[in-house]
């Protein structure tokens, strides 16, 4: 009897709602871990990242929906990098809400820290008309239109979708090209 109990007792905290909402946050910590450090090499496969500089740096921004701490801290962790091919990075915080009103000149990317659901289509859209890179570690992102994210199979790699790094006028060096796993739209 004891054992069914405990049986019992295991499976309803396995199908419980709390402790699926505290595995897909662990899950998307995780990408957005990886993605922060993947971040910086997309950039730097930009053939023009140059020509986006903002003063003596490179300024990208970093997206959030609600939980601008975290994102702080993401932020710190993106400038402790240092430098993209030698010039160093302006890191801004954004809430999503404010993507718009952000001056659109010599920003180099954005990067998706929060799952933004239906304000994707508005940073896409965004990076688009301003030619600018986008990047987000969530899945299906990539297909709802954001340029690159990341791909987890057995390894982890770069995920393109062409046709929006095409879009917004991004060219990405042909060797990233080739070792990116890309998305072709239907």
């Amino acid at each position: 009897m004891r054992s069914l109990c405990a049986t019992l007792a295991a499976l309803i905290l396995i199908g419980s709602p709390w402790l699926g909402a505290v595995a897909a946050d662990e899950y998307d910590a995780r990408r957005v871990a990886v993605g922060i450090n993947l971040f910086p090499a997309v950039l730097a496969a930009d053939q023009d990242i140059g020509k986006k500089r903002s003063g003596d740096a490179l300024r990208v921004l970093l997206v959030y929906r609600d939980d601008a701490a975290q994102v702080e801290r993401l932020a710190q962790g993106l400038r402790d990098k240092g430098a993209i091919r030698g010039i160093p990075l302006a890191v801004d915080i954004v809430p999503v809400e404010a993507l718009l009103d952000q001056r659109r000149d010599h920003i180099a990317g954005v990067f998706v820290a929060q799952r933004l659901g239906e304000d994707t289509t508005a940073l896409v859209d965004y990076c688009r008309r301003h030619h600018l890179l986008s990047f987000s570690p969530f899945e299906g992102d990539v297909e709802r239109g954001v340029a690159a994210g990341i791909a987890v199979s057995d390894r982890v790699l770069p995920y393109v979708n062409v046709a929006a790094l095409d879009a917004a006028g991004v060219r990405i060096k042909p060797f990233f090209l080739r070792i990116a796993e890309r998305y072709e739209q239907p």
